[in-house]
């Protein structure tokens, strides 16, 4: 069986959180990137973590890993200045040939999940979780008075995409390769690959597996560990 790797992101700015590194947080006595890293740990599929951190992250995290005892987590290296060099990072540490990333601040992801995700990266190259939108969708055009609904968005084929996006190593290496080329911005890495164009695969998502972006977030994902 073809290795396995996990890449996290963890070196964001935590610019909506007041400066405070949102993935050492506490949450319910462990700081939130702990379920993350015991979550990727927990699934089968995956051999190997490695995590792409602020370097003043660096040593707690290292300590972290060490007190839980995981074992998978192999490198914990400091971050680019965006997202998608921060992935980049991460991918040159590893000869894994498939590589799940997964967002470090998703702390409720389910070891299910990612196995399944990673069953169908084998058999398509790329595939992401993904739900389909439940509220009602409307494009919005500036005035002077401020913002007035240009139109009512048909949301039957709209989804919020979530991680881990798991893909073949080096179909997502060209990838993010030709974005940090070409200076293209995108939010996500399967955006790189829809963009070679290859297509990309979508399984179910789960609504508990948010992004803490927010405070408020935090009080959300604190009742789904506890629960």
């Amino acid at each position: 069986m073809k290795k396995v790797a996990a890449i996290v992101p963890a070196a964001g700015s935590s610019s909506r959180m007041d400066g405070i590194s949102k993935i050492l947080t506490p949450i319910n006595g462990l700081p939130l990137v702990g379920y993350t890293l015991r979550a990727l740990e927990s699934c089968g599929a995956i051999d190997e973590i490695i995590v792409t951190a602020r370097e003043g992250d660096i040593s707690p995290i290292a300590n972290l890993c060490r007190n839980m005892g995981l074992k998978k987590v192999v490198k914990i290296i400091k971050g680019g200045e965006t997202r998608t060099h921060s992935v980049m990072i991460g991918l040159m540490e590893t000869k894994a040939h498939f590589v799940a990333i997964h967002d470090g601040a998703r702390p409720c992801v389910s070891p299910g999940m990612c196995e399944d995700l990673i069953v169908k990266a084998r058999e398509t190259r790329a595939a992401i979780p993904a739900l389909p939108l439940t509220d009602s969708i409307k494009r919005v055009s500036e005035r002077s008075g401020g913002f007035e609904i240009a139109e009512s968005v048909d949301r039957s084929a709209l989804y919020a995409v979530q991680t881990p996006q798991c893909f073949d190593t080096g179909l997502i290496k060209g990838a993010l390769a030709k974005v940090l080329q070409s200076g293209l911005h995108i939010t996500d890495d399967a955006a790189a690959v829809e963009a070679l164009p290859y297509p990309v695969h979508i399984l179910p998502g789960d609504k508990r597996n948010i992004k803490v972006t927010t405070a408020e977030d935090l009080e959300i994902v604190s009742m789904f560990l506890r629960g």
